[in-house]
């Protein structure tokens, strides 16, 4: 029951001791020890206190190489789907590219991958690796059923700056062309 008790003291009194400069006193009553900075009743006596054990934790400087490191650089970037000469139709929907990075996109540096279709840089960025672009975005004329286009990709930094940039890929876009016949009798 003591222990609790001293326990419980020590707790209160932990922080006073920590910040106090003056002499701590203890007396006894009939319910136990009293701790007080001023004398409770005759008969009570200085304590001596141990002092508090405190480590300074020293301060490491940030080195200059850790601040002004640049992230790791990207190796490979290529566009995976659709491969180089495939053909689209254009009623299919929007085009799928699936992208291939290597190390992945670093977006919490504010990377973002860019995509480029006939050399028109697309009005936003990316950052996941498959992409879907609107066949609007590419180039279709009403005078022929298929037309070459060309898909690049890069990575770009949040300056603007291109960080890497992928083959381009060239694939077809076709349409379906309804042409007019006679209409059986």
């Amino acid at each position: 029951m003591k222990a609790p008790i001293t326990l419980a003291i020590a707790l209160a009194l932990g922080p006073l001791l920590a910040t106090a400069q003056s002499t701590i006193y203890q007396s006894n009553d009939k319910s136990g020890p009293v701790f007080s900075d001023t004398p409770p009743s005759p008969g009570a006596a200085p304590i001596e206190l141990k002092p508090l054990n405190v480590i300074e934790t020293p301060k490491i400087a940030p080195t200059s190489a850790s601040q002004d490191a640049a992230p790791a650089a990207y190796a490979q970037l290529l566009i995976t789907s659709p491969a180089n000469d495939d053909t689209i139709w254009v009623g299919a929907g929007n085009v799928q590219l699936q992208i291939f990075l290597q190390p992945p996109l670093n977006s919490t540096m504010g990377d973002t991958l860019q995509v480029s279709v006939n050399g028109n840089v697309q009005p936003r960025g990316y950052t996941t690796n498959s992409i879907s672009i609107p066949t609007e975005r590419f180039t279709v004329r009403d005078d022929s059923d298929s037309i070459e286009q060309t898909v690049q990709v890069a990575v770009v930094s949040t300056t603007g700056k291109i960080l890497i940039q992928s083959p381009p890929v060239r694939l077809y876009l076709r349409r379906h062309i309804q042409y007019n016949r006679a209409t059986p009798r």
